[in-house]
C-alpha cells in the first residue's frame, strides 16, 4: 500500500511509447514485455541497495505487456501497481472492462489530459469516469492516483511552466474537490518555479487526505531536480512517480542490443536511486 509520508515510484506503465519506438525499427512488439522486466529488475536492484526504496519503494507497471512481471512483484511483496486508462487515449478511455481485468495491482493509476478550453462535454466526461473508477477503488481498498498532463499549445512556454499550467492544475484539482473526488494522490507535472509549486500545494491542501508525487516527463535528471526543490515546502509533496528519465535510455539500448539485461538494469537502478537520494536532499533542505 502507498505510504502517504514518502513515495518513491518508478513509473513504467509505457504502452504506446513503446509500440512506437518497435513498430519504428522492426522490433516485433512483443519484445516490450522484456523491457519492462528489465525495468524491473533495476527497481529490485535499487530495493536491494537502499532501506528508503525497500520502505517507500513503488512500481507502476501495465497489465498489457507486463502482467508476469506484476505478478513476480506482489508475490515479492513489492508495491505495483496498474493504470487504469487506454494507452494514449483522449479523452478518457478504460484500459479494461470490468476493471478487475486490468487493476490488479495494490494501487491505481489513471492519467487525464486537460485543457480549461477543451470541450466541456469532454471535461464532464473525464470527471465523470473518475468518480466510477474512485467508487471502484475504494471498495477494492486500492489507493487512488489521479495523473494530469496539461498540454502546452501556444502560450509562451516561460510563463505557462511557471504559472499557466499550475493555475489550470490548481483549477482542475478545486473542480474535482467539488465532486467529491479525492484521490489519495495528485501525480503532477513538475515545475521549476517556486510560485508556481505553491499554486498546486495550496489547491490539493484543501483536502487534507490528498498527497501529491511528481511525474517526470522524460526530463533529464537535472531538471528533475530542480523539480523537486521546487516541490520540497510544498506541505502534499511525498516523492515522485517517474518513468523515462530513469529507465528509456538503458531499455532501448538493451533492445537495441547495445547492453545487456543485467547492463540496462544496472544503469536504471542508478537512475532510480539518483532521483531517491536527490528528494531526500531536496527535502532535507527544507527542513534545515
Amino acid at each position: 500500500m502507498l505510504n502517504p509520508t514518502r513515495v518513491y515510484m518508478l513509473a513504467a506503465d509505457h504502452r504506446w511509447q513503446w509500440e512506437e519506438w518497435c513498430d519504428a525499427r522492426a522490433i516485433p512488439r512483443d519484445r516490450i514485455t522484456d523491457a519492462k522486466r528489465v525495468a524491473a529488475d533495476g527497481f529490485l536492484s535499487g530495493r536491494t541497495e537502499s532501506q528508503a526504496v525497500r520502505q517507500f519503494g513503488a512500481l507502476l507497471l501495465d497489465e498489457q505487456y507486463a502482467s508476469a512481471v506484476i505478478a513476480d512483484g506482489l508475490r515479492a511483496g513489492i508495491d505495483v501497481g496498474t493504470p487504469a486508462e487506454q494507452a494514449g487515449a483522449f479523452p478518457l478511455a478504460w484500459a479494461a472492462d470490468p476493471f478487475d481485468r486490468a487493476l490488479t495491482g495494490t494501487f491505481v493509476k489513471v492519467l487525464i489530459r486537460h485543457r480549461p478550453d477543451h470541450e466541456p462535454s469532454v471535461r464532464e466526461d473525464q470527471l465523470a469516469k473518475i468518480a466510477t473508477l474512485q467508487a471502484w477503488c475504494r471498495q477494492a481498498n486500492k489507493p487512488l492516483v489521479v495523473e494530469i498532463l496539461v498540454p502546452r499549445q501556444g502560450e509562451p512556454e516561460a510563463t505557462f511552466e511557471a504559472s499557466g499550467r499550475p493555475a489550470i492544475i490548481a483549477a482542475l484539482i478545486r473542480d474535482a474537490y467539488a465532486r467529491g473526488l479525492t484521490p489519495a494522490f495528485w501525480k503532477i507535472e513538475g515545475t521549476l518555479a517556486r510560485d508556481g509549486a505553491r499554486i498546486i500545494d495550496a489547491a490539493i491542501a484543501e483536502r487534507p487526505a490528498s498527497r501529491q508525487i511528481i511525474l517526470g516527463k522524460a526530463a533529464d535528471l537535472a531538471t528533475i531536480r530542480r523539480w523537486f526543490e521546487a516541490a520540497a515546502e510544498s506541505r502534499t509533496a511525498v516523492g515522485f512517480a517517474i518513468g523515462r528519465s530513469v529507465f528509456w535510455e538503458a531499455s532501448a539500448a538493451f533492445l537495441g542490443g547495445m547492453q545487456t539485461a543485467d547492463q540496462a538494469a544496472a544503469v536504471i537502478c542508478e537512475n532510480y536511486l539518483h532521483l531517491v537520494d536527490a528528494w531526500d536532499a531536496a527535502t532535507a533542505a527544507q527542513r534545515t
